[in-house]
């Protein structure tokens, strides 16, 4: 028995000659055996620290994952923001005329149930500044020509360079506001601080795209001088880093609008120019005039109440130095959530709605898929529109509401607060006495307790589709 315990060596012939591995030829070609979609995102946590150099914290990648998912990020931000409005009332009234007008502001940000049909619609037309009849000519040629990749991409390329003509003022505007932040960083260098005020004062005045070659120069000079700078540090760099890609942006020149007009006219065919040609004129005769960005900024339909009011929130935020440190880290966060909203991620109509009704407040926000495929709709329908409803009332919690419309035909699914489905029955049996007063059928109905939150990803199937793959172009 003891002879089992003995290793024995490997019966092979001692005279044998093993030659050591071919190496693999570097010159061979690399097919690709799986040309296949990628449809889900790649495990943000197995990515190497060196490769999100920008997150010193390393948890970054994570919550960024998770901001991009969540459906319900804005609504968390619509209930934090109104901790602000306890701030403020906490804060010692050494400045009533402040306080009166943080006031104001929240009392406009919360609309009445009658404002809600105007607000959505200012909202949705404040989606988008490609509006008019050119817009729609290119809208409706791009449906027409879906199996025409080159018809395809010369629309692309004409619409970028209208929006590098249209945005020049507002990258002009970004590129001030981030010299100006620089310039309070770095106030306890005299001489750098009184020459970025210098360049500030320069990019905002009217003859700022006229002497942009100068300004640019200007800029890239200083900036070098503030990286060599004792003061300087990784918050800044990142400042800097958006100063140089804003510049890289201006194009003023109207040559690159010309050839890309001019390639999109010779891909039309000759009934298709005779309405693209008096469209173009109108249009570029507005753009020299300077009314077609003025008339979309002073409209009405983009003086949406909620938005004008979120901004003067924030404005009023990043200007009051009288809140403490743990306020101001608290505004920091409520801020960041806005800005991380996935809404600047995904390719979805959004709309906030915080409406108060007696004295109950609630929020909410409305995802839409107007262009919805088989992926997203029911079981048998190719086609038709998705809407996502994220409610979240005090007191109550939260409900999410699914919509499918498809051939006037509509389907409802409710999902309740536990204990809360018995109470919505009864709504949900007049729906079809509704659905016929607006010329719809009601189709598949649903009500059920709310088991746990929802990513957008669940909700709708289409979006991997949509923002990953080998094929999307960033």
């Amino acid at each position: 028995m003891s002879e089992i315990l003995k290793i024995t060596t490997p019966v092979i012939n001692k005279s044998q000659v093993v030659g050591p591995k071919s190496p693999i030829d570097p010159t061979s070609p690399f097919t690709v055996t799986d040309p296949s979609r990628v449809i889900r995102t790649h495990n943000q946590r197995e990515l190497l620290k060196q490769n999100t150099g920008s997150n010193q914290n390393g948890d970054a990648p994570v919550l960024l994952m998770n901001l991009l998912k969540d459906p319900a990020v804005t609504v968390t931000y619509l209930k934090n923001i109104f901790m602000l409005e306890e701030i403020f009332k906490l804060l010692p009234a050494n400045n009533k005329t402040v306080t009166t007008e943080i006031e104001q502001i929240f009392q406009s940000l919360i609309m009445q149930p009658q404002d809600i049909r105007k607000e959505l619609t200012k909202q949705q037309n404040a989606s988008t500044l490609f509006k008019g009849p050119m817009f729609d000519f290119l809208r409706n040629l791009s449906k027409s020509s879906q199996g025409s990749p080159a018809t395809q991409y010369a629309i692309a390329t004409f619409l970028k360079s209208i929006n590098n003509m249209t945005g020049k003022d507002d990258i002009l505007d970004g590129i001030a506001n981030s010299l100006s932040f620089l310039q309070h960083k770095l106030a306890s260098s005299q001489t750098l601080s009184e020459q970025l005020i210098t360049l500030v004062n320069h990019f905002r005045q009217d003859t700022a795209n006229k002497n942009f070659p100068a300004l640019k120069e200007q800029t890239l000079a200083l900036l070098k001088d503030i990286e060599g700078s004792i003061l300087f540090t990784p918050k800044q760099s990142k400042i800097v880093s958006i100063i140089i890609y804003n510049l890289s942006r201006y194009n003023d020149s109207s040559t690159f609008f010309n050839e890309c007009a001019f390639r999109l006219r010779r891909m039309l065919k000759s009934e298709d120019q005779k309405v693209f040609l008096p469209l173009l004129n109108e249009f570029s005769a507005q753009m020299k005039a300077g009314t077609f960005t003025s008339q979309m900024q002073q409209g009405d339909a983009l003086n949406s109440n909620v938005m004008n009011s979120l901004v003067a929130l924030v404005l009023k935020e990043a200007s009051n130095e009288d809140l403490a440190p743990t306020e101001t880290a608290k505004i920091d966060k409520i801020l960041h959530s806005l800005l991380s909203s996935p809404c600047n991620f995904t390719p979805l109509l959004h709309f906030i709605v915080p409406v108060a009704f007696d004295d109950i407040r609630a929020f909410a926000e409305i995802w839409v898929n107007p262009d919805s495929d088989e992926k997203d709709m029911p079981e048998g329908v190719t086609e038709g529109k998705h809407f996502l409803l994220v409610i979240d009332m005090d007191g109550i919690g939260r409900f999410e509401a699914e919509v499918f419309s498809h051939d006037r035909i509509i389907d409802f699914y409710l999902y309740c607060p536990p204990g809360y489905d018995e109470h919505y029955q009864g709504m949900m049996n007049n729906l079809p006495k509704i659905m016929k007063m607006l010329n719809y059928e009601l189709g598949k109905t649903k009500l059920e307790t709310l088991q746990k939150d929802r990513s957008l990803m669940d909700v709708f199937k289409s979006l991997p589709y949509k923002r990953v793959g080998v094929d999307v172009k960033i």
